[in-house]
């Protein structure tokens, strides 16, 4: 063997146990996934970040952005224009909206337009180095963006976290819904993690009259039928949802969630997951 072979396999081993004692040291790490692109999953996880914080871990919630090439976490919670802190080998998130903390790569890029252009081995090294050397500080929520599909980040992340405790898929309701939501499980099994619940986006819209149309198709009625009942959230299409949370004002910050719909599902969705990993307590 080589000495740069062996500096290299040294490098990765040291870099691997930190990863593992920083993750381990997070009661709660999920990963939110998605089979397919053009889901809503970003902005899935903002919400559910929000929402666990509206549940009694604010300042206690994270979010690393893994969706390397199509990096959007900053951009919803409105904190892009932020800057990552850094002392020595330690990387400190930027904080953003009711206190969460926030890593992505579109914080090492000099303009947003920017694209990354790594392969594989890059990107999973990435991965591994943030979960290695970011601060979490009182962390007890870890949500991971992941980009779409199960490629190489998303094996990487469940090589790097210490007992993932569960994952999120989101989807649409179009009807090739089924088999993209059975591929993400399938791979959860192979890797051993647990599915804690399916979210449907664009599910209907509600129109001035109450009425609950679902414009896009019935793609969850037949998830819902052949996974035995797994959807925990049926978020309304609302075009103001792809906006940063600045801009539209945050239903989250006050007690009655201004009436939003959205809010009310992504409230819903995030006391079922804690009540699925831990009866609805974290240590």
């Amino acid at each position: 063997m080589s000495a740069n072979m062996a500096e290299t396999l040294r490098k990765e081993a040291e870099m691997k146990a930190k990863a593992l004692k920083k993750t381990g040291e997070i009661p709660v790490k999920i990963m939110i996934l998605s089979g397919k692109g053009g889901v809503g999953k970003s902005i899935t996880t903002a919400n559910l970040a929000l929402a666990f914080s509206k549940l009694g871990y604010r300042g206690k919630v994270a979010i690393l952005d893994g969706d390397i090439h199509g990096p959007s976490i900053p951009m919803y919670l409105g904190i892009d224009n932020k800057q990552l802190g850094a002392e020595g080998n330690k990387i400190f998130p930027v904080e953003g909206p009711m206190g969460i903390k926030v890593v992505s790569a579109s914080y090492f890029l000099p303009k947003q337009e920017l694209p990354i252009i790594w392969r594989g081995p890059l990107k999973v090294k990435f991965i591994r180095d943030m979960l290695a050397s970011v601060e979490w500080g009182e962390t007890r929520i870890l949500l991971i963006d992941t980009p779409p599909g199960t490629g190489d980040e998303i094996q990487g992340i469940t090589q790097y976290v210490n007992r993932m405790s569960g994952a999120v898929v989101v989807t649409a309701p179009s009807d090739a819904s089924l088999n993209v939501v059975k591929r993400a499980i399938t791979f959860l099994k192979i890797v051993k993690v647990p599915l804690l619940g399916i979210i449907e986006n664009f599910s209907y819209v509600r129109c001035p009259s109450g009425e609950e149309k679902r414009i896009m198709g019935d793609g969850g009625r037949k998830v819902e039928e052949a996974l035995g009942g797994k959807i925990i959230a049926s978020i309304p299409y609302d075009p103001l949802l792809a906006n940063p949370i600045t801009e539209i004002g945050n239903p989250y910050e006050v007690e009655d969630l201004r009436g939003d719909p959205a809010a009310r599902a992504f409230i819903s969705a995030a006391k079922m997951i804690l009540e699925e990993m831990n009866g609805g307590k974290i240590d």
